[in-house]
């Protein structure tokens, strides 16, 4: 089956750019995930690239396994293992962990447990009450460790700091006592551990890129080398994950 058929000028314009860095504003049914499968499609089928070679990035996993689902279809010949890295950021960020970090440089094994948000907050709450600490906003505990990770330990209407600096380090050092990460760890550790690995993809493509957030572009850096082609495709008027630290002018400053 050809992925490029029925597409229309400036669909197929997209696909078949070759560009260093190519940013495609799409909205809400232009069709974007069928230019996103057409890409992957050219670039495997026409210009010879291995599926390999390519990280697809998505935000849920629905959308990864749409994307799966229908290059299986336009190529029945495709499996599982040529997708490895075909998914959320999260899901290909534990996939390079597992298989090509030196996790020991930073104290963990490639047996390491992923923690889901309800185990986060139950240790957080074991590790307040054990060590009688004073956190305000419990209710907001969530949200007030999504700015712990960056450094920032007030919320609200806050004026003084109570223990939330505490229970951070608490917490960051009960990990890897347990040999466990959250989702925030999985872009940080890779991120941090790209350096030493030498797999680098000839392209990078990315759904639903208003979503980024300034972490994942970090990533998505530290994954690009000097041969690494990278293609986006959103709408910056979509952003559902703007609560997440995504910003909508991340269009803004992947085009400056």
């Amino acid at each position: 089956m050809d992925a490029m058929v029925n597409l229309n000028i400036n669909q197929t314009e997209a696909v078949m750019d070759d560009s260093q860095a190519c940013l495609v504003n799409a909205q809400v049914g232009s069709g974007k995930t069928t230019v996103l499968i057409a890409k992957v499609c050219y670039l495997h089928q026409t210009k010879g690239i291995p599926l390999s070679d390519m990280v697809v990035l998505t935000f849920t996993n629905k959308a990864a396994n749409e994307i799966k689902d229908r290059l299986r279809t336009v190529d029945t010949n495709i499996n599982e293992t040529d997708l490895a890295y075909f998914g959320t950021f999260h899901s290909v960020a534990l996939k390079m962990l597992k298989s090509l970090a030196p996790l020991d440089s930073i104290g963990y094994s490639a047996n390491f447990a992923v923690m889901d948000a309800e185990e986060k907050a139950d240790m957080a709450s074991v590790l307040i009450s054990s060590n009688q600490l004073n956190i305000k906003y419990r209710n907001k505990l969530e949200k007030r460790m999504e700015k712990a990770v960056n450094g920032n330990f007030l919320y609200g209407a806050m004026k003084c700091p109570d223990d939330m600096e505490s229970l951070w380090n608490l917490y960051t050092k009960e990990k890897h006592t347990q040999g466990k990460m959250d989702f925030d760890d999985l872009i940080l550790n890779i991120t941090k551990l790209l350096p030493q690995i030498t797999y680098r993809p000839k392209w990078i493509i990315v759904d639903e890129f208003q979503d980024t957030d300034e972490k994942q572009m970090m990533f998505i850096r530290a994954l690009t080398s000097s041969e690494t082609k990278l293609f986006a495709v959103g709408d910056p008027n979509q952003s559902i994950y703007s609560w997440r630290g995504s910003n909508q002018r991340i269009f803004d400053k992947f085009v400056s």
